[in-house]
């Protein structure tokens, strides 16, 4: 499997498994997402425009019972993105 797809794919069955929030603290909402660490190449982010910038979750979190969460992409990792650019 290809290391980007990786990432796609455990962030699919973190949301299908309505796993997203890991934990809250001081109100403050830890996410479950791969983060730079999971693998060379990509990880997810937050990058909502605004706090409204939501997209409707399939199922709600467990943890919050949240039913919308903050918009997130998939980002390359800088080390990737500069190994493939300049020493390559």
């Amino acid at each position: 499997m290809l290391e980007a797809e990786k990432v796609w794919a455990k962030t699919k069955e973190i949301v299908s498994k309505d796993q997203i929030v890991k934990e809250v603290k001081n109100q403050r909402r830890y996410r479950n997402f791969p983060n730079k660490s999971f693998n060379t190449v990509s990880h997810v982010r937050p990058h909502p425009s605004s706090a409204e910038d939501t997209y409707p979750l399939p199922i709600k979190d467990k943890l919050t019972e949240a039913e919308v969460y903050s918009k997130h992409c998939f980002w390359l990792n800088n080390a990737f993105v500069r190994d493939e650019i300049y020493f390559k």
